[in-house]
């Protein structure tokens, strides 16, 4: 009888404990666990390690890029200092084999048609092709003239201006300092690097050489103007018409320098021989409006 009555308590406790349980039910679902402090200390902790994770990852990835970085460039340089060693190789066989050429015929055949690929490479501005066939040229013969004046040629198209120079000054030598088209050449160089007094005074060694060439006076007065010598410019102009009297640049370029030194009458006068010699000159119009305006 006691047994009975003591399970019947159990049971009865039990029942209550469970009542009670689903009663506050609704109370503990509207409890946000996210709210409690344990689990804002616990995902705090977790976001910490994550990102301490991901930049750990981030930094060893990093650290493998610059350690790989050098590699990739040694790699880099490796391959193309090999392949410019194969490309000197090449030259160096094919510039003894042309060394080989035995006689002088032969010799002189294969420099020419060299100059021919040379001059076509260099019309068409590719300058590294011209200045390899005229290297080619110069392992047959070092002191080939004319490979050395195209080879200044391509250092000008460049820019390269110390190279042609260099160049140029060196054929002063081969050909004892008896060759205009040099002088020209390096006074060209000057003008160009803005030298004008050198320019005046290598054009003026050109004429030198060769009083019969035109295009020596006619760069000479071009920098005599740059200088504002202008007498000296149109004196210089003149000698190049009595060369070549016919020429419509030269006529351009005297009608031009009398209007700047306000010579009307000189300019009307090489104004009607450019008509006479070259009627089509669409700049004869503005040529004389401007002759007409001058005092």
């Amino acid at each position: 009888m006691l047994d009975f009555i003591l399970i019947f308590l159990a049971v009865l406790s039990t029942a209550f404990i469970i009542w009670l349980v689903f009663k506050k039910l609704p109370k503990l679902k509207n409890i946000n666990v996210d709210n409690l402090p344990e689990t804002k200390l616990r995902k705090q902790k977790e976001a910490i390690l994550t990102g301490r994770l991901a930049r750990s990852g981030q930094n060893l990835t990093n650290k493998i890029k610059d350690l790989s970085e050098p590699l990739r460039e040694k790699a880099g340089d490796y391959f193309l200092q090999y392949y410019q060693k194969l490309k000197k190789a090449e030259k160096d066989l094919r510039r003894r084999g042309h060394e080989k050429l035995a006689n002088s015929v032969g010799r002189s055949q294969t420099i020419e048609q060299l100059l021919t690929q040379a001059k076509q490479a260099l019309n068409q501005e590719e300058y590294q092709q011209a200045e390899d066939l005229l290297l080619d040229a110069l392992s047959i013969d070092q002191y080939h003239v004319d490979s050395y004046k195209l080879l200044a040629e391509v250092y000008r198209g460049r820019k390269e201006y110390v190279q042609a120079k260099e160049t140029l000054e060196y054929l002063l030598k081969l050909t004892h300092n008896e060759d205009a088209m040099i002088y020209s050449s390096l006074a060209d160089i000057a003008k160009e690097r803005g030298n004008l007094k050198q320019a005046e005074e290598d054009y003026l060694k050109s004429i030198s050489l060769s009083q019969d060439n035109y295009l020596y006076f006619l760069s000479l007065a071009e920098v005599y103007l740059d200088l504002e010598e202008r007498e000296k410019a149109l004196d210089a102009a003149k000698r190049a018409l009595v060369l070549s009297p016919n020429n419509p640049k030269i006529l351009d370029f005297l009608i031009n320098i009398s209007i700047i030194m306000q010579d009307k009458e000189l300019a009307g006068q090489y104004l009607e021989r450019l008509k006479e010699v070259n009627p089509e000159n669409k700049k004869i119009i503005e040529l004389a409006e401007e002759i007409d305006n001058l005092k």
